[in-house]
């Protein structure tokens, strides 16, 4: 739910609901939710916006021969046991695409709903993560070079034209645009080694 009144910073979040990126906007659909982010795009009649793009990171135990770096490429990523988001997410979808496209092959992989669990099993070992979330657990994080540049997904919001709070709604969106543009600088700065 959203306080259009918020504090000095502007409107504040007062819940905040988890779904699957396929059924967010449903739920906003449904007058659940004030404001939708996923990363498939807005369906009408909802005003949208596009956020930016975010980066599906590679995360490794602290141990693991990877946990020194910064980036590592796509053709090195399938080398290791993966454990990737079920097909409904769509890093799993761009990862599948991604590397479809650049001839390549998946070793192994263990799938999961959940990205925390993903992450678990990257802790205990399991093998290389693939998640937007940020690290968990004591795991380092890479980027993934692929031949088209970063591995990254989009990010939408949508919201009711007609809601009662639209302008505080939009302001909430245009924060939220300056985070991930702030947030994808910090992977794609010149520190990202090559």
């Amino acid at each position: 739910m959203l306080d259009p009144v918020g504090g000095p910073e502007g409107p504040a979040l007062r819940d905040a609901l988890q779904e699957e990126p396929s059924r967010v906007f449903d739920t906003l659909l449904r007058s659940d939710a004030d404001l939708g982010i996923s990363t498939i795009p807005t369906p009408a009649p909802l005003e949208s916006a596009f956020l930016g793009r975010s980066p599906v990171l590679a995360q490794v135990p602290r141990g693991h021969p990877w946990s020194g770096r910064t980036e590592i490429t796509l053709a090195e990523l399938v080398t290791e046991p993966l454990i990737l988001m079920s097909r409904t997410n769509m890093s799993r979808l761009v990862v599948d695409e991604t590397v479809a496209r650049a001839g390549l092959t998946l070793t192994a992989v263990t799938e999961t709903g959940s990205s925390a669990f993903a992450q678990a099993l990257a802790a205990a070992g399991r093998g290389v993560c693939l998640v937007t979330d940020e690290t968990r657990f004591g795991l380092a994080e890479l980027t993934v070079r692929t031949p088209e540049g970063l591995l990254t997904v989009p990010l939408y919001a949508g919201w009711d034209p007609d809601h009662y709070a639209r302008s505080a709604i939009r302001d909430l969106v245009e924060g939220l645009r300056a985070y991930c543009d702030h947030h994808a600088q910090r992977y794609a700065g010149p520190d990202a080694q090559r």
